[in-house]
């Protein structure tokens, strides 16, 4: 019996220009190479995409998410993040190409999109299991997940608003502060970090609560553990706050409405084909342990 065809799903930013040449070359690759898997690309309107492509069948997202045995993303970290929302509970592995800025999620280049896909289809890769943060709305019955973070916000409103938040029934904090970021350790590189939160390894089992221009300087970022049962409560003078999840917006809510925030039961899964630990990415990416002083110095000399 003859092993199953693999499904590659690719799914895109649309509003990235570059996403034609990877797409190009993965085409003509299929056809000298033949490597023996069905490729689907996501349709999107975009003026970047063409449509005659020889080996790359165009469908439905929904027709690919349900058929895909691995999905390729061509864009940034973002891209990564909506295609997990849009996976849910499914846990298809996601091979992110950047086409970006910093990509700490999508860390294949495009000139690599090839040489890492002949790797995945020769079983020469690890799959990465990324916790997510799962939200129940208590007084809606709502359930939303996040890889990265889920934000409590004033919702542009001039006063602050008040957080009361709970660790497994016991007061944490009453937080005065304009907004509360829960994270999880791959969000610890996103909005918490630059909220002056900590950078926290990925396999690392705690979410991280931590406080926008809280009202006490002695409030602090505070890391828990990620069996941990988190509750929220908003309080607000404006007529809603808002919920945003992975930098987008969930909905508005009325003050006192409640939360309850906990590990969800599924992961997301992230191929990695190269032997890279997160402490190199990190280096990397923020430019650790380089030396500045003879680098593009700046100065008002370079003005005149």
């Amino acid at each position: 019996m003859k092993d199953k065809k693999q499904i590659v799903g690719i799914l895109v930013n649309p509003r990235k220009k570059e996403v034609g040449a990877p797409l190009d070359s993965l085409d003509e690759w299929i056809s000298l190479s033949n490597p023996g898997a069905e490729f689907l690309l996501a349709t999107y309107q975009s003026k970047y995409l063409r449509t005659d492509y020889r080996n790359l069948k165009i469908l439905p997202v929904e027709e690919i998410l349900a058929r895909a045995d691995l999905l390729v993303t061509l864009g940034g970290d973002g891209t990564i993040l909506r295609t997990v929302q849009a996976i849910g509970d499914r846990e298809i592995p996601i091979l992110g190409v950047n086409l970006g800025g910093l990509g700490f999620l999508a860390e294949t280049p495009p000139e690599l999109l090839i040489p890492n896909l002949q790797s995945y289809l020769m079983g020469k890769y690890l799959v990465e299991s990324r916790k997510l943060l799962n939200c129940l709305v208590v007084d809606r019955d709502e359930r939303f997940f996040a890889l990265n973070d889920f934000v409590f916000d004033k919702a542009g409103f001039s006063r602050v608003i008040e957080i009361i938040t709970m660790v497994d029934g016991s007061l944490l904090n009453s937080y005065i502060a304009d907004a509360l970021i829960l994270s999880t350790p791959t969000g610890s590189t996103g909005y918490s970090l630059s909220a002056g939160g900590p950078i926290v390894l990925p396999g690392t089992e705690v979410f991280i609560i931590n406080p926008i221009c809280p009202h006490s300087l002695t409030n602090r970022p505070v890391v828990v553990p990620d069996t941990a049962t988190i509750s929220i409560k908003v309080y607000t003078e404006h007529k809603e706050f808002f919920l945003f999840r992975d930098g987008y917006k969930v909905d508005s809510y009325p003050s006192g409405t409640s939360f309850e925030l906990t590990k969800a039961p599924f992961f997301a899964k992230l191929v990695k084909v190269k032997k890279r630990s997160f402490i190199e990415t990190l280096r990397n990416k923020l430019h650790w342990g380089e030396d500045f002083r003879n680098k593009n110095r700046w100065s008002y000399h370079n003005l005149k």
